[in-house]
Parts: C-alpha cells; sequence; structure tokens
C-alpha cells in the first residue's frame, strides 16, 4: 500500500510540474511579443525582423522539448542564448554564458526553462535601464559533484524582498517544490548581493 501511495504522489507531482511548466509558455510570449511590438512602435523595423527570427527559433525549440521536464545542459545554455539575444536587441546589454571545462555539458540534465524566468528578472529588473552599460553573466560550474548555476547582473535586480510574488519567480519556486519530490536530487535558490551586483544561484545536489 505504501508503494501504491508514494507511486500515486509521484504521478500527481509530475501531471503538477506539466502545468507549470506549461505556464511559462505564455508568460514568455507575451513578453516577447511585447519587445517585438516596442521595436515597430519605434521604427526599428530591422531589429524586429531579426526579433522575430530568433523569437520564432525559441518558441520552435521550446515546442520540441515541451513533453520533456528535464533536457541536457547544453540545450538549456543554447535555448538561454537565443532568449538572451532577442532581448539584447531590445535593451543592448551585454552578456556572457561562461562553463567550467569540468561540466560535461551534454551528460548533466536541468528542468527545462528552469532558468529562463531568473534571466529574464535580471534583465527586467536588473539591466533594461541601463542600456549599454548593462551586464548579465550567467556561469556554471561543478563543486563537489554539484552543479552550481549562477545569474548576476551589474544592475539593483532581484532581492529577498523586491518583486516576491514575480509571476517567472512564483512559477520557478512552485516547480523547484514539485521537482525536489520527484528527482534524486535537491535544488536549492539563493538570491544575494556581492560586489554591487545581484545573484541568484541554483544548486543541483547530486544525491545519489
Amino acid at each position: 500500500m505504501q508503494l501504491i501511495k508514494q507511486r500515486e504522489e509521484t504521478e500527481k507531482s509530475m501531471l503538477e510540474l506539466k502545468a507549470i511548466r506549461s505556464q511559462l509558455n505564455p508568460h514568455f510570449i507575451f513578453n516577447s511579443l511585447s519587445s517585438i511590438q516596442g521595436l515597430i512602435n519605434t521604427n526599428k523595423i530591422e531589429s524586429a525582423n531579426v526579433y522575430l527570427s530568433e523569437f520564432s527559433n525559441l518558441m520552435r525549440n521550446t515546442l520540441t522539448e515541451s513533453d520533456k521536464i528535464f533536457q541536457p545542459l547544453d540545450k538549456e545554455i543554447n535555448m538561454l542564448e537565443t532568449y538572451l539575444k532577442i532581448e539584447q536587441l531590445r535593451f543592448q546589454f551585454e552578456y556572457s554564458i561562461k562553463v567550467d571545462g569540468n561540466a560535461v555539458l551534454n551528460q548533466i540534465e536541468i528542468p527545462s526553462l528552469l532558468l529562463q524566468p531568473l534571466v529574464e528578472n535580471a534583465i527586467k529588473h536588473g539591466v533594461s535601464g541601463l542600456r549599454e552599460k548593462g551586464k548579465v553573466d550567467i556561469h556554471f560550474y561543478l563543486k563537489n559533484r554539484n552543479l552550481f548555476a549562477e545569474i548576476e547582473d551589474n544592475g539593483n535586480g532581484l532581492s529577498g524582498k523586491k518583486n516576491p510574488n514575480g509571476y517567472g519567480l512564483k512559477l520557478t519556486d512552485e516547480r523547484i517544490l514539485l521537482l525536489n519530490k520527484i528527482k534524486g536530487q535537491h535544488i536549492e535558490k539563493k538570491i544575494f548581493r556581492m560586489n554591487n551586483k545581484t545573484v541568484v544561484q541554483i544548486i543541483f545536489t547530486n544525491e545519489n
């Protein structure tokens, strides 16, 4: 009976997780279309066309992976980079994605689009007003067999109290709670200030 109950709880968590995962797409689509509209309204037609092309590529990849809760880290990074290119067209900030050499990208899986809302918030609440002076840095590294993902911006960014009920952050927190129930690892989110920058740190603890 206990085994059946655990299986039912796991299946329920999986269904809830898929429901939350599906909510991320409308949220992202709304913000992307608003960005395209902004470019058109300011007569930046060429940038709008590039934006739309990148957005189409990203949405195609998202739909392809829509039935997967997890995907290889290298695919997640590719999607993040496409997203950053899209937003860079609008806000002109700089960005970088760094992966330590000891991280085997195609052998590590992380939840699909778990990091995207955090990157979105770093742009919206951090660097969007800084324009060319803005900088978003994403760093992946392994430490004690655990994967660390850090999103850093040089604006006001996020804080533990700012925008605590933001849609993307709320979904991220809900997903982490569910993922910790069904996956053989523990995921932890931390937000802190360091060197006048905001850092969002996600730790994927390997418990096996």
